[in-house]
């Protein structure tokens, strides 16, 4: 494994009054005392040139001095050096980027805000990280020479499972369809008919669904699978802004249109023009904007607040949790609308309506996508109840749920095999008069699929895939 050693140049260690590198400085100390370990060190500066005078005069001086020593610098333009989240987002790439390295973070240099930033990255990155400063020899024992210290804190695995999920949803990894995708027998019937929608480039699709059944995942599935795949794909929660702050996000605006209109703005709308727009939870949205929306669907024109109608090419695709047709009859949805956005429709089962093979297949699959995002050495080892447990949960927050429960169990177990008492409350409190016998489970499974289909015993045994006579054994008839 690769030993980097990371740290910023300490701007008032390094360097003597006149200019000139300070040999008994921080960085030059570290070298010549305690780098016989490292395979490199990246060295870190902000400046206005990347060729800035002192940090090169450093950078020679390392070499000069101790030319089998691997230096690396990078350079940053100048920023708020006491600023937390600006230290964070120039340092959290850097160390991701060598997540498969041991990273020993010298944190002695820099600005309280930069030891911070150090201090946090390695509490929540889950990375194979060490903080390390160094005791000045005039405060050791014998001072003689300087002395290095590791800093132990305890890592914090709840806020390590947040940032992760925070930094897989800043790069995509969450709304996009990843190249690993666990096809169960249920959803591969939705996404056959998803891809031959996709082919109809200006089709508008509705998809249904309850939340956390990945209804944006399908939509982006489509974009991918059509011929606007290499423009804009584009979503937006109508549900999470307020009217005014979605019409500007939808149709942009005009400099001076509004108090706080400081610039011409583009839509999402026109931004995504030769791709696709994803209108999630679209029974939100008000009178005024389903009037508008209506207005781009029929006319195929756009018109940014306090502008003029422009012609744009995208295709539309709308979800909701909601039931849209009982919104127009109840007057709160138009049916004009409805009529221009369901011009096909897809539904996403909710995870309870699974079989309980698909439930263990997605489990396992998940169990090894939680592995490579908490850079585990092995899955995570579920004992048979817990196995069963979460199985047999109906998980009314569908497999998001599911994925949640599951990354809960790796953040609260780094390194044991959970136990119930790690299980969310919720789940355990669920029912605690279920059976978790194989018999039992499979016979409340035959009678919950056959309310799901009205009490007809041809269609519940064609969905279960058994016969008919089994299916009234299993009835009790």
């Amino acid at each position: 494994m690769t030993r980097v050693l990371i740290s910023w140049i300490a701007t008032g260690n390094d360097f003597l009054e006149s200019g000139g590198v300070n040999e008994a400085g921080t960085t030059m100390s570290f070298h010549r005392h305690f780098f016989e370990r490292y395979d490199r060190h990246i060295l870190l500066y902000s400046a206005k040139e990347a060729q800035d005078t002192r940090a090169m005069h450093l950078l020679d001086a390392i070499r000069k001095s101790f030319p089998e020593h691997r230096v690396s610098p990078q350079w940053y333009a100048p920023f708020d050096v006491i600023s937390l989240e600006a230290i964070q987002s120039r340092i959290e790439p850097l160390l991701l980027k060598h997540a498969d390295d041991q990273i020993d973070l010298f944190i002695s240099p820099g600005t309280p805000a930069m030891q911070t930033a150090w201090v946090l990255a390695h509490l929540t990155l889950n990375l194979n990280t060490r903080l390390l400063q160094v005791r000045p020899k005039r405060f050791t024992k014998d001072k003689q020479q300087p002395e290095l210290l590791e800093v132990s804190i305890k890592r914090d695995a709840l806020t390590a499972s947040a940032v992760i999920r925070e930094q897989l949803q800043s790069k995509g990894t969450s709304t996009a369809l990843p190249e690993r995708f666990c096809m169960t027998d249920t959803l591969s019937k939705v996404y056959e008919h998803a891809k031959r929608i996709a082919a109809a480039a200006n089709t508008t699709v509705f998809i249904n669904g309850e939340s956390g059944t990945g209804k944006e995942l399908l939509a982006r599935y489509i974009h991918r699978e059509s011929p606007r795949r290499e423009a804009p794909f584009l979503p937006i929660n109508c549900a999470a802004l307020s009217d005014e702050l979605l019409e500007s996000r939808l149709f942009g605006y005009k400099k001076g249109s509004f108090t706080g209109a400081e610039a011409d703005r583009k839509g999402l709308i026109e931004s995504a023009s030769g791709g696709t727009v994803f209108l999630d939870e679209i029974g939100d949205i008000s009178p005024h904007l389903q009037q508008s929306l209506l207005r781009v669907l029929q006319e195929k024109e756009v018109a940014p607040i306090g502008g003029h109608p422009k012609p744009v090419d995208v295709r539309f695709i709308s979800a909701t949790n909601k039931d849209l047709r009982a919104l127009c009859k109840a007057g709160k949805f138009r049916w004009d609308l409805y009529y221009r956005l369901v011009v096909v429709d897809l539904s996403l089962p909710e995870l309870q309506d699974y079989p309980l093979t698909e439930k263990a297949q997605l489990l396992r699959f998940l169990n090894k996508e939680k592995q490579a995002q908490f850079r585990r050495p092995t899955p995570l080892e579920l004992t048979k109840e817990i196995h069963d447990i979460i199985l047999v949960y109906p998980f009314p927050g569908n497999i998001r749920e599911l994925e949640n429960t599951l990354e809960r169990l790796y953040a609260l177990c780094p390194d044991r095999t959970p136990t119930k008492a790690d299980l969310p409350t919720w789940i355990l409190s669920s029912d605690t008069s279920f059976s978790l016998k194989l018999e039992d489970v499979i016979q409340e499974h035959v009678k919950h699929v056959f309310e799901k289909q009205g009490g007809n015993q041809k269609k519940t045994a064609e969905v279960l895939g058994i016969s008919y006579n089994t299916l009234r054994k299993r009835l009790g008839y």
